[in-house]
Formats: structure tokens, C-alpha cells, sequence
């Protein structure tokens, strides 16, 4: 019996100390994440980037702010999953960049799928867009062969 007591006291001083232990370590990753958490909300954060050139998706209003119909749906989608909403114009050449560095969250903007399928995960498209030629009535052309 006074060796299973001995066991026990020993058993529980190894645990205090285990513990003492892990509260003085320097776990950098852990402490940011408790540094981060203390310091910001525990509301998700969709960090949009988009082109502030394409009208009417995406531009500087004359009030100055960033509007646009795209910034219009991605406001609507953060605000029907309660998260905050963040519009970062970006250099559309430095987008891939952005994504993987986590700088944003998703670019938000007409981009052509085609061939690009296996590169990003697309949303279900929301905008139809087709090219069309037109020509003078009467110019003969009637199709695109007639072009050539």
C-alpha cells in the first residue's frame, strides 16, 4: 500500500511538472495563434481580391469607394455566413501569388474557366459571357468561316 502511494505522489508530481514545463516552453506557432486569437475576433474574414478596373464588376466609385456587381455578390455571400467582408484591389498578374501567400482569401472577377479547371476551384458560374461579330448588313458574311 505505501508503495502505491509513493507511485501516486510520484505519478502526479511528473504530471505538475510535465505541465510547468509545457507553459514555459516558447512554442512560437502556439503563441501567435493565442496572441492572434486574443487580439481579433473569432469572425471569418473572406479577403476578396478583385480587378479595381472592370467596370462594372469591380471600380472606384465617384463617392471613392470600391462597388461593383461582383463586390456587390461577394458582400452578399460573406453577409449570409455571418463573416466580415475585406476588398483588396490587386495587381491581376499577382494573383496567384496572393492566393497562396493567404494575403487573400479568393479573387472575386470574370475569369475564364476553360483550361484552367485543374489550377483553381472554381464557383458555379453566375455570368454567361459570349463574344459575338457583327458586320454591315449586306457585307456577305454570314458566318465565321466567311471572316477568313
Amino acid at each position: 500500500m505505501k508503495k502505491l502511494k509513493v507511485m501516486a505522489v510520484a505519478v502526479c508530481a511528473l504530471a505538475l511538472a510535465a505541465c510547468m514545463l509545457a507553459g514555459c516552453s516558447s512554442n512560437n506557432a502556439s503563441n501567435d495563434k493565442k496572441d492572434a486569437a486574443a487580439t481579433s475576433s473569432d469572425k471569418t474574414t473572406l479577403i476578396v481580391g478583385f480587378d479595381q478596373s472592370y467596370p462594372p464588376y469591380g471600380f472606384v466609385g465617384n463617392d471613392g469607394n470600391f462597388t461593383g456587381f461582383d463586390l456587390d455578390l461577394a458582400a452578399e455571400v460573406a453577409s449570409r455566413n455571418g463573416w466580415d467582408i475585406q476588398l483588396e484591389p490587386i495587381d491581376w498578374d499577382a494573383k496567384d501569388t496572393l492566393l497562396n501567400s493567404g494575403a487573400i482569401t479568393c479573387i472575386w472577377n470574370g475569369f475564364t474557366m476553360e483550361g484552367r479547371e485543374n489550377d483553381y476551384t472554381f464557383s458555379d458560374p453566375y455570368m454567361l459571357n459570349a463574344q459575338v461579330i457583327v458586320v454591315k448588313k449586306g457585307s456577305g458574311i454570314e458566318s465565321l468561316a466567311d471572316l477568313a
